[in-house]
């Protein structure tokens, strides 16, 4: 038999009156959802890192709602500008996790009630760490495996912290300076060959850049805009008030477009490879200049700066 540690720890369980967690900013009381009462005390409570021991033991008397619960409140936050995450008040951020109020309350509830106080007191925003990936993995060998929604929850919450790669689609929420709203972008799962189905940081200075100075530039009739990736660079001038010609690789477009109907803008995408622009030529026709082109960060390969060169060449009216 394999040792489980959590075997050894053994949460003590109590029954009162009416509890006001001022913490969580909720207030639980007696029939609403079960009762709320804490039964350890929270002063000297242990201030460190969650360790494994303060996750419920993957037992039958561990309710399925509270571990599908906090495994969606594990989930990592929404990005800004990658990485800055917002500040969100507790009914947002249960929206954003699709927990209603009475799940939660059930959550913190029976947490307090069988001893995870530690737990409880991090709720709503569980931090994770290495012990959150050894929870997760146990929970994969458990008997909870045979629950659909909690297989897939555990599953999402292993990629999504595995490195960029790994991690499942997500949507990016970018805010910048001088626009009214913000860009929210669409990134799948990567793939080795799929570059452009991520956000680089480039992208981002660009458009900040573009956003502060634009009216200072001389930006005028239809900008093309080569290897657009998510198209940050181009829903940004799309918002500014500019006509804005997306393109980039097939297997890149219809990502492309999915933002660009997300952020509202009225842009066209279309499909313009560097080393045979024969279908955009089908669309735009064989004369069509521009007078702005923008990239971003489009050198990844020996080759990228020769075609560069000629394919701005040829779209622009400029030698």
């Amino acid at each position: 038999m394999d040792f489980d540690p959590l075997s050894f720890f053994t949460p003590d369980s109590t029954d009162g009156d009416d509890h006001v967690d001022t913490n969580n900013g909720i207030i639980l009381r007696d029939g609403d959802v079960g009762g709320f009462i804490p039964n350890v005390d929270d002063e000297g409570l242990d201030e460190g890192p969650l360790h494994i021991l303060d996750f419920p033991q993957l037992n039958r008397r561990l309710p399925a709602a509270v571990l599908i619960s906090l495994l969606k409140l594990l989930a990592r936050n929404e990005e800004t500008n990658f990485g800055k995450e917002e500040t969100l008040m507790l009914d947002q951020l249960l929206v954003q996790r699709s927990i209603d109020l009475e799940d939660y309350g059930f959550t913190l509830q029976w947490l307090r009630d069988h001893g995870y106080v530690k737990l409880a007191r991090c709720l709503p925003d569980v931090p994770f760490n290495q012990d959150t990936f050894q929870y997760l993995n146990k929970i994969l060998s458990s008997h909870f495996i045979e629950d659909a929604d909690i297989a897939q929850l555990t599953s999402l919450r292993i990629s999504e912290n595995c490195g960029r790669t790994a991690r499942p689609q997500f949507t990016r929420k970018i805010i910048i300076d001088h626009l009214e709203t913000p860009i929210l972008l669409n990134e799948p799962a990567l793939t080795s060959d799929s570059l452009g189905l991520k956000t680089w940081g480039s992208s981002l200075v660009l458009s900040e850049l573009l956003a502060k100075t634009h009216e200072a530039l001389d930006i005028h009739g239809e900008i093309l805009e080569l290897g657009a990736g998510t198209g940050l660079v181009g829903i940004a001038l799309s918002k500014l008030g500019y006509e804005v010609v997306l393109t980039d690789l097939p297997e890149i477009l219809d990502n492309l477009r999915k933002n660009v109907e997300l952020n509202s803008v009225d842009s066209e995408c279309h499909v313009l490879d560097w080393t045979d622009p024969s279908s955009f030529v089908e669309i735009k026709g064989p004369d069509v200049k521009y007078t702005t082109v923008v990239v971003a960060d489009p050198i990844y390969s020996p080759e990228h700066p020769q075609w560069l060169f000629r394919i701005t060449a040829t779209y622009t009216d400029s030698p």
